[in-house]
Parts: structure tokens; C-alpha cells; sequence
């Protein structure tokens, strides 16, 4: 029988669960899950093995969704029933919740894929450089060093925002550093047919009319400056950002917050029946498939969003729902893949005055980071 939810525990299978929450997304690093049972009452509340720090796996039709530890347990009874509740996170989570501690703290001309890997190494957590992120993860980066209190979640998102990149767990406890893929859904969500309910959400709190960022110069200071208009924002609300990186240009990375706040002010919540496209024939909805709208509540025509999260769920009043948070593709738009110009210092400011009219060809990207 398909949407069957699974916990296994110290080698042991719990089923049999009333209520179901299961969240995924790949805007963020730790997906979640709530299981709860009840029961008649008998005798005495019964003594459940289950505890706090429990490593577990939750699975639907023995597909890992969450791979991590039971945060928190919940038993109790009253007149009528007992019930019995575990809520937990991916392995993840400890990298939300943990400080950031390695060595000195500070890397040179290190890689995302090795900072990252030398923060989640500890917890015991695998780090995968997806195949549309592996240039970037692997460029080096001039210079990185952690901040004191910071988590291994913040100091990560500092790092992976020098490069444009995104990170989430892919339901088997390990972090994903890539950009979300192309792959498009079996199924459409399609108002009348398989569309339980949808909710359009317009917000436009993060945008602004003018970004203006201060790049990093020779020196470190942030002399360099570049600036993108969004005319979508009729009044005035300016934006000052610091670049994160010497290599980031400013113009480029103002173009680039133009275009992904755009795409996260256009989302829609959608929920359908059952966990899987095509009714319970196909393959489970996940988090970063693309897929076709065709709902006049949402978007006059047809349009193609991505999953940015969902939420699996079960209980008696709504049966087995899915709810799809889409969103414009735009909002995981990133900075143009060409490199960007580099400053060479003393090098290149004697080849301009040598060679003045080729001065110009100082501009052009070049191969090589440093």
C-alpha cells in the first residue's frame, strides 16, 4: 500500500502512526518530522523504548525522507486515551544548532568543498558537491574565517553566498551543496483535476527599488561599487550590501539580487491528494523538481515553478495530503557562471602604463581565481 510511513529506531519498525508531519525544502538545511499515536485507554500508559538522541530514519514505502535523531518524545493519557508523539531532524540539525569550531578558524585559498567538509567532518556528516555546483565549490576562495558564537549553518551560508551556491539534506542525513536542478515533474498541478487547494503569495518585504554593493578593493576595504535598479518597486527603498568576496563583482552581484528577490516575492502554496504525482502511482513529490502550474488563481497561463519545500502529512480529518510550497524558478537564479575580473595588483597596474591602450583588456575575465 503506498504513503506508508515508517520509523525505524535501534533496528526496530514503528507504524501504524494517526498523525503524519514530514518537511522538506531546499532552502533549508534540515528537514523535520512529527509522528503521533493514539490509542484507547488501557490499563497503564505502556513503557515506549523510544528516547531523546535516538539515531532514526523516517521512510515512505521504505524511501529515506528524514535521516537523523529524535529531538523530543511526548507520552501521556487522559480518561479516554493514551497517546504517544516523537518529533526529530535530519542529522543536519546539529549543524543549525552547533557552533562552528576548527582549528585556527581561518583558511586561505580554500575550496566550499573543503571548508565545508572541515566544519561537518565532527558530526559525522557527508558533504555532496551536486553537479551544477561543482565548478564553484572547487574555485578557491581568497579567504575564509569564522566568526566567534557563529554556527556551523552561519558560517556556511556566509561562505556558500561568496559563490552563489544553496545547501539542503537530501533525506539521507547528508548535505547537498549544488544549485537546484532542471528536472521536471511526472505530473502537473492542475486546477479542477489533481488541485486540493491553492493560495497565490505575493510579498515583496525583501524587495527593494536600488541595490547598491561595496566591493572588496586591494586593501580590503570596500571602495568598489555597483548598483541595480528593480523597477517592479514604484517607491524609494535603497539597499546597501557588502560584497563577501574580493572576486564578486559588484554590478553582477547587484544585478543577481534584483533577479532572485524578484522570483522569492512570487510563491503559491498548493496542496494535492496523496505524497505521490499521479495520484499513488508515481514517484514522491521532493523538494527542487520543476513543475507546470496551470491554475488562473495563481498565474493567468500556464506557468513552470519550482518545489522551494513541502510538507508530507496524514491525519483523519484531511487523509494523506501533500503541500507544495512552488516558486518562481528566478528566485534560485545565481550570478552569472563567467568569472569575474580580477584585481592583480602591482602587476597589472604596470602593464597598463606600459601597454596604455591595451589598458582595457584588464577588464576581461580571466581563467584562474588567484
Amino acid at each position: 500500500m503506498p504513503n506508508n510511513c515508517t520509523l525505524l529506531v535501534n533496528n526496530q519498525i514503528y507504524g501504524g502512526w494517526k498523525e503524519i508531519t514530514v518537511e522538506r525544502g531546499i532552502e533549508q538545511m534540515s528537514g523535520g518530522f512529527s509522528l503521533k499515536v493514539t490509542e484507547h485507554w488501557p490499563d497503564q500508559v505502556e513503557d515506549h523504548p523510544i528516547k531523546p538522541g535516538d539515531q532514526c530514519v523516517v521512510k515512505i514505502d521504505d524511501e529515506p525522507v528524514v535521516t537523523g535523531y529524535v529531538d523530543r518524545v511526548h507520552a501521556g493519557y487522559d480518561a479516554n486515551q493514551t497517546w504517544f508523539n516523537i518529533d526529530g531532524r535530519d542529522k543536519t540539525a546539529d549543524l543549525v544548532d552547533s557552533s562552528a569550531i576548527h582549528n585556527s578558524g581561518q583558511w586561505r585559498s580554500g575550496t566550499v568543498k573543503q571548508i565545508a567538509t572541515d566544519l561537518c567532518m565532527p558530526f559525522g556528516i557527508a558533504v555532496v558537491i551536486g553537479q551544477r555546483g561543482a565548478r564553484k565549490a572547487t574555485e578557491p576562495v581568497h579567504s575564509f574565517s569564522l566568526e566567534d558564537g557563529e554556527t556551523v549553518q552561519d558560517a556556511l551560508t556566509r561562505l556558500l553566498r561568496m559563490k552563489a551556491l544553496m545547501m539542503w539534506t537530501d533525506g539521507s542525513g547528508r548535505l547537498i551543496i549544488d544549485l537546484p536542478g532542471r528536472v521536471m515533474a511526472l505530473t502537473a498541478l492542475t486546477e479542477g483535476e489533481n488541485i486540493l487547494s491553492a493560495e497565490l503569495q505575493l510579498d515583496e518585504t525583501h524587495q527593494f527599488a536600488e541595490y547598491i554593493i561595496k566591493g572588496q578593493g586591494r586593501h580590503g576595504k570596500h571602495d568598489i561599487r555597483g548598483s541595480a535598479k528593480d523597477n517592479t518597486v514604484k517607491r524609494y527603498r535603497p539597499l546597501i550590501l557588502l560584497a563577501e568576496d574580493q572576486t564578486q563583482d559588484p554590478a553582477e552581484r547587484a544585478k543577481y539580487e534584483v533577479t532572485v528577490r524578484r522570483g522569492k516575492a512570487d510563491r503559491a502554496n498548493i496542496r494535492v491528494q496523496s505524497w505521490r504525482q499521479g495520484g499513488d502511482m508515481g514517484p514522491l513529490w521532493i523538494p527542487g523538481l520543476r513543475v507546470v502550474v496551470n491554475s488562473s488563481h495563481i498565474h493567468k497561463n500556464a506557468a513552470e515553478m519550482i518545489i522551494a519545500s513541502l510538507t508530507y502529512s496524514k491525519n483523519e480529518n484531511e487523509g494523506t495530503v501533500c503541500s507544495l510550497n512552488v516558486a518562481n524558478p528566478d528566485a534560485f537564479d545565481t550570478i552569472a557562471q563567467n568569472p569575474k575580473p580580477k584585481h592583480k595588483g602591482r602587476k597589472s597596474k604596470g602593464k597598463r602604463k606600459r601597454k596604455g591602450r591595451r589598458g582595457r583588456k584588464r577588464r576581461q575575465p580571466i581563467d584562474e581565481d588567484f
